[in-house]
């Protein structure tokens, strides 16, 4: 991250709207933005915003159990899930110094593979991720749509 970029630190509920902003320019589900800074604030979803001149401009959780278990299964495998920046945060390293604190987030908690998933169509997202070691390892349909399921190990 930049040096202008203060901190990276746990979601807090007065977040919200900063969150509903980030998954609207993605075009994710915003009405669920509340239920996950629940999960946060309770350890079950881990989240986290960065935040750039005090202003909260990227957010990135970890899923620590999915239906899939090659996804997240609860005990040494999870997902990096919802990565977003605002664009008027963009091109500044927030996206990638976000995958690197949930990287290591993930190695304290005894995690030892790492997953995640974008869409096909979005470059700058692979490039980001295979840049940082990720490996794409399958393409299958989620809820929104076709997704790139992308794994790097934590243990190397």
């Amino acid at each position: 991250m930049t040096a202008e970029a203060s901190i990276i630190r746990p979601v807090r509920p007065g977040d919200a709207p900063a969150l509903r902003r980030m998954r609207e320019e993605a075009g994710w589900d915003v009405e669920k933005v509340p239920a996950w800074i629940a999960a946060s604030l309770s350890g079950e979803r881990p989240t986290w915003v960065a935040e750039l001149g005090g202003e909260a401009v990227g957010m990135v959780s970890l899923e620590l159990v999915d239906p899939d278990p090659e996804v997240a299964d609860g005990l040494g495998v999870a997902a990096v899930t919802s990565l977003s920046v605002l664009a008027t945060a963009a091109r500044r390293g927030i996206g990638r110094a976000l995958t690197v604190f949930a990287e290591d987030q993930a190695r304290a908690r005894g995690v030892r593979v790492l997953t995640l998933n974008t869409r096909p169509t979005n470059g700058a997202a692979l490039a980001l991720y295979e840049g940082l070691g990720y490996r794409r390892w399958k393409e299958q349909e989620r809820s929104w749509g076709r997704a790139v399921f992308l794994r790097k190990s934590l243990c190397e």
